[in-house]
């Protein structure tokens, strides 16, 4: 195979600097506006508050999980939804109060992995709200495991990895290597567009500097009830990341298991 002259992570991280602004609201404030979209396209902005002691909190301000009850998405009266989003906030190691906030404490060192790590979270939780359609009966990352367990697919579920940028990304599955086979990582994707796919492209470009050379990262795609982008689907195939239909889960059983 032809060897890309490019240097990802480095390119990763130019566009993160580009397409970061940051405002401050009052003196221990600050608003953070980061060039990951939402399932509005509205870009995540987070807020950075200096504690004065050395350490920091931050935190979304309550936007995202709001967005949600705000549009009809109602968490707490479903125990499957709220198992969902605990679940979702604790593989990023966030936090949710009382007044519906996301939020992470951090030293100064920690500060950037861990504002990662929120962005990364708010997108994932907006993302449910593709759940609330009638069509859709269970949650997707429910039927991905259990198509798993099904087929006798060996996995790890939640798996953090830092990159060669020394910024931290979340898989939702990894399949160790075996005689057979590198080892695999999957995300699993409620709502595949460019911006999703771009997301998936820069973070993993940057994991797998870091991880064997073989190793592959499927994408796992909701398509049942909705059609997905061509354009989406072409910039992972351009990058080597396969999308895993779940139309055509069956057909992926093998590699999966081998």
């Amino acid at each position: 195979m032809a060897q890309l002259d490019i240097d990802f992570s480095k390119q990763y991280l130019e566009w993160l600097k580009q397409n970061i602004e940051q405002y401050q609201v009052r003196d221990s404030i600050f608003r953070i506006t980061l060039p990951f979209l939402d399932r509005n396209n509205d870009c995540v902005e987070v807020y950075i508050v200096d504690n004065g002691d050395g350490t920091y909190q931050i935190t979304d301000d309550g936007a995202t999980i709001n967005d949600l009850e705000f549009s009809g998405f109602d968490i707490e009266t479903s125990e499957r939804r709220k198992k969902i989003l605990n679940s979702i906030i604790a593989a990023y190691g966030i936090t949710r109060l009382d007044t519906n906030e996301l939020v992470v404490k951090c030293t100064r060192d920690d500060l950037p992995l861990k504002k990662h790590m929120l962005a990364q979270c708010m997108v994932k939780v907006s993302d449910m709200f593709y759940l609330s359609k009638n069509t859709i009966q269970s949650v997707f990352l429910d039927d991905v495991q259990s198509f798993f367990d099904a087929n006798d697919v060996r996995y790890v579920d939640n798996i953090c990895l830092t990159g060669k940028s020394k910024l931290t990304t979340h898989y939702d599955f990894a399949i160790a290597r075996s005689k057979k086979s590198a080892e695999r990582f999957i995300k699993v994707v409620n709502n595949m567009d460019l911006n999703a796919a771009r997301n998936i492209i820069f973070a993993w470009n940057d994991t797998k500097d870091m991880r064997q050379p073989e190793a592959k990262l499927y994408a796992f795609i909701q398509n049942t009830d909705k059609k997905i982008s061509d354009d989406a689907i072409g910039a992972l195939k351009e990058y080597e990341i396969k999308p895993a239909l779940w139309s055509k889960k069956d057909s992926y059983i093998s590699e999966l298991i081998a």
